[in-house]
């Protein structure tokens, strides 16, 4: 018995300075953990917005291989389906259906078939080399028709960036023969 007692006598819990020094050390640890997390997150966001932008370019490519017919008139669009981008509203694109056949989103917007926004605190700052930008992919092949105002371009560059920081950018390139690419 006399043994117990001078164990639990000779116990001493923790003191309110090592309590203090353990929760600091987890403070520290926390803080240089969440060092550039809002910046990892709109590189994040950046990445995804290029992704969906590639992704919706790759849709419209597909439903012009598949025939897809456009939803109001039911008709298959005989010159294919587009993209239209456009510095102007530098926050959206546009998926079209070419129902006449000339490579180009009508500008009463007839042939819209949705408006697809980019992510939030996302924008298109540059489209190059010319602006507005319809890409067209025209059945069976599918044959792709890049065409910048009225003239028709063998590559374009579609430059989306953060809208707080524009310096940080991320580029698709889209050539005359259909290839998609993404650089920083």
């Amino acid at each position: 018995m006399t043994n117990k007692k001078s164990l639990i006598k000779n116990f001493q819990g923790m003191t309110l300075i090592e309590i203090l020094m353990v929760i600091a050390i987890i403070f520290i640890l926390l803080g240089v953990s969440f060092v550039g997390y809002r910046e990892k997150g709109e590189e994040l966001g950046l990445q995804r917005a290029a992704f969906k932008v590639i992704a919706d370019i790759e849709r419209a490519r597909g439903m012009a291989m598949s025939a897809q017919e456009e939803k109001i008139s039911g008709e298959i669009p005989s010159g294919g389906w587009g993209m239209y981008f456009d510095d102007n509203n530098p926050y959206q694109y546009i998926l079209f259906a070419d129902l006449d056949a000339d490579k180009f989103r009508k500008t009463d917007a007839t042939e819209d078939v949705e408006i697809i926004y980019l992510e939030k605190n996302i924008i298109m700052n540059n489209l190059s080399p010319s602006n507005p930008l319809d890409i067209v992919f025209s059945p069976p092949s599918p044959d792709v028709c890049l065409q910048g105002g009225l003239l028709a371009i063998d590559e374009v560059k579609i430059i989306i960036a953060i809208t707080d920081n524009p310096l940080k950018t991320k580029t698709i390139s889209i050539n005359s023969v259909g290839l998609i690419s993404t650089s920083n």
